[in-house]
């Protein structure tokens, strides 16, 4: 039977006999997860904590990833079941040592530390590193009904910084130096341009060294920076509630969407004469891609920050209900770069859809470019 035994400071934040000892220490990732328990949302019984994140694991584990100094110093908050006796010991001394018992391949009921806070963090360090230490603030031997109300305090009681006071913050401080350490967290003082950014810097973005910006180094590249903002400002715009105020799950979910068009489309996505990654293009596919997922999301039929998933029935849409080829042709019209432009696009890509599905010609009715046999003869093969 595995044994953990770790240093720890123990105190009742109030005298009062019905209030929780906390119980404070340092362990190991892994060890954590060894002896705790994130336990789901559930229609009935006693599970209450949030349903695990991807996006937000990977944000973790990607920050520690991005600078040697960034560190996490909030604490996990669980649930710990120890032994009556052990835990009066422990309630009669400031300084202790913690002792957790579990069973050979213990299952989740027979683990005694039940998460109610931190889920994400202490998921996204094991992936980082299981030996990595974080802080851990234990309630012992607390009951359900503590368990639960301690869960909806802290997740109903906390409060975003608003963006002014952060930006007084920044006053104080060495702004070119602070911009950089906040990207590394995907955290910006300047928001979506700043997340811009990051799309064109990280390796994992479909869209890696491909923004244009105003500087000798990145002229002739295909994207402006512009197309990148209007992209992700769509998304942010859906309220989505999986994606809503987290940078990290509004990029993976960005990628998730133009990394099956870059890798199913190759052809078309390296043609510099298509409209695909235009400004208006970049734009209207990412709304039509974000409004098809939104329904599937709304019919319980996907996970928005699920990457796997949305690749998958982003993959299934570019095969069975797009085709590259509309890229190819040239606009009827040379202004499609307003609202009504890009919603004609969109309009147009709704149609494809439709068409393919009743089997008809993929350009029965567009109106935003002419038949095929119109095209560019630059625009070659578009598989």
């Amino acid at each position: 039977m595995p044994t953990f035994e770790y240093e720890c400071l123990v105190k009742k934040q109030r005298a009062e006999s019905e209030a929780p000892t906390f119980c404070m220490f340092f362990a190991p990732a892994g060890e954590a997860l060894q002896w705790s328990v994130v336990e789901p949302i559930q229609d009935q019984g006693l599970g209450f904590q949030r349903l695990v994140n991807p996006s937000r694991v990977r944000g973790v584990k990607r920050y520690l990833e991005q600078d040697n100094a960034n560190t996490i110093p909030t604490s996990i908050i669980l649930t710990l079941d120890i032994d009556g006796l052990a835990l009066q010991r422990l309630a009669d001394q400031l300084e202790g040592k913690l002792s957790i018992t579990i069973p050979d391949e213990a299952t989740n009921d027979q683990k005694p530390g039940l998460i109610i806070d931190g889920q994400h963090r202490l998921l996204g360090i094991n992936a980082f590193s299981p030996e990595t230490p974080v802080p851990i603030v234990a309630i012992l031997n607390a009951s359900d009904l503590e368990t639960a109300f301690q869960f909806l305090v802290i997740n109903n009681k906390s409060a975003r910084v608003p963006r002014d006071h952060i930006r007084k913050l920044a006053l104080n401080y060495n702004a070119e130096g602070l911009e950089l350490r906040l990207r590394t967290a995907r955290l910006s003082l300047k928001k979506n341009y700043a997340l811009v950014g990051q799309v064109d810097e990280e390796e994992c973005s479909p869209f890696y060294q491909m923004v244009r910006w105003p500087t000798p180094s990145a002229e002739g590249r295909a994207i402006v920076p512009a197309a990148i903002e209007g992209a992700l400002q769509y998304i942010e715009d859906q309220q989505l509630q999986p994606i809503k105020e987290d940078n990290d799950a509004l990029l993976e979910f960005f990628y998730a969407l133009w990394n099956p068009i870059k890798s199913c489309w190759p052809t078309i996505w390296e043609n510099r004469q298509a409209n695909l990654l235009s400004k208006v293009g970049i734009i209207c596919m990412t709304q039509y891609l974000t409004d098809s997922l939104t329904k599937l999301y709304e019919w319980r039929e996907i996970d928005l920050v699920d990457p796997e998933q949305v690749q998958a029935r982003v993959e299934s849409l570019l095969t069975n209900s797009l085709t590259p080829e509309f890229w190819s042709q040239p606009w009827k019209e040379g202004g499609l770069d307003t609202k009504a432009g890009r919603q004609m696009v969109v309009e147009d890509l709704t149609r494809i859809a439709r068409n393919r599905r009743a089997d008809l010609l993929w350009f029965e009715d567009l109106v935003t470019i002419g038949r095929p046999e119109t095209r560019r003869a630059d625009a070659g093969d578009v598989s």
